[in-house]
């Protein structure tokens, strides 16, 4: 008999426990990742305004301990500053219609795609290599690949309501959590296979519902999304676990707005920021 529903796996959690540390000083904090004693986070900025141009965002560095080393990391103004990722020491990051690179020893920009007419609101990002990028725009749907060399970039599918983005580098599967079509908290979680150009984005097998925002890879059979459950952030979040193997889900609740996750690899730390709040929260992973 095929199967109506996903399996939901109600007693299954990549967590130790919950919010062992709560790092606050970041206004609107919407990504996040690890880089050497700290943390790099975009701020959306005082005036949490996702669209505007309006000069209030910027990167803050914030050390392991909690503390806010700096608002404005760099120099660079930004305005709405979303997804952020690093390699080779250079950090990219996603402006509402820029996409742009600094260098984090110098502080120096060294990259800057201006997709201004053309892009809408660009979202989350990762960088795979020092020459490949991928980031999401959340209103157009579009999936971007960027050359960070050349800085040719080209639209390789369409997620309505895109936002973020995972290349699984040992399947070769690039996957791409939504938000739903006008952000109704129906969207899913989709895949495609890199090297078949001709392949859509479609849903995985048993995929959860819900308003999807961050994406990471918490080993090679588990997938973890950040889910708002509604725009406004009234309701409580969820972290969704996707078993690959099992093509099935767990759901674990969290306070409401969790954004872009991420995964500090050498301290197995899930951070989570919490946009609406201010707040990011700082949880242990099962090894």
């Amino acid at each position: 008999m095929k199967k109506l529903f996903p399996l939901v796996l109600l007693f299954s959690s990549p967590f130790l426990s919950y919010s062992q540390k709560v790092i606050t000083g970041v206004p609107s904090p919407e990504s996040i990742i690890a880089y050497k004693d700290g943390y790099f986070v975009s701020s959306i900025g005082q005036k949490l305004a996702a669209v505007d141009k309006d000069g209030d965002g910027a990167i803050a560095f914030v050390d392991k301990a909690g503390n806010v080393k700096s608002q404005r990391y760099f120099d660079e103004v930004l305005n709405a500053p979303k997804g952020i990722d690093i390699v080779n020491n250079q950090l990219y990051v996603a402006d509402i219609d820029h996409l742009k690179g600094f260098d984090i020893a110098t502080k120096k920009k060294i990259f800057d795609l201006n997709l201004e007419g053309k892009a809408q609101l660009l979202n989350d990002v990762y960088a795979v290599n020092d020459s490949l990028l991928f980031v999401t725009d959340s209103f157009t749907g579009d999936v971007l690949q960027v050359n960070l060399s050349s800085g040719q970039y080209k639209s390789i599918g369409t997620v309505t309501g895109a936002n973020g983005v995972l290349f699984d580098k040992k399947s070769g599967i690039l996957y791409v959590c939504s938000m739903g079509e006008q952000f109704n908290a129906q969207g899913k979680l989709y895949s495609k296979k890199l090297s078949d150009h001709a392949a859509a984005f479609a849903p995985v097998e048993g995929s959860p519902v819900g308003l999807f925002d961050g994406i990471v890879q918490v080993d090679d059979q588990r997938i973890m999304l950040s889910d708002w459950q509604g725009i406004d952030g009234s309701k409580p979040g969820n972290l969704v676990t996707y078993h690959i193997g099992k093509k099935s889900y767990t759901r674990k609740e969290v306070k409401h707005s969790p954004a872009d996750i991420a995964i500090d690899k050498k301290a197995r730390m899930l951070l989570v920021p919490r946009l609406l709040d201010g707040e990011i929260d700082v949880a242990a992973l099962e090894k």
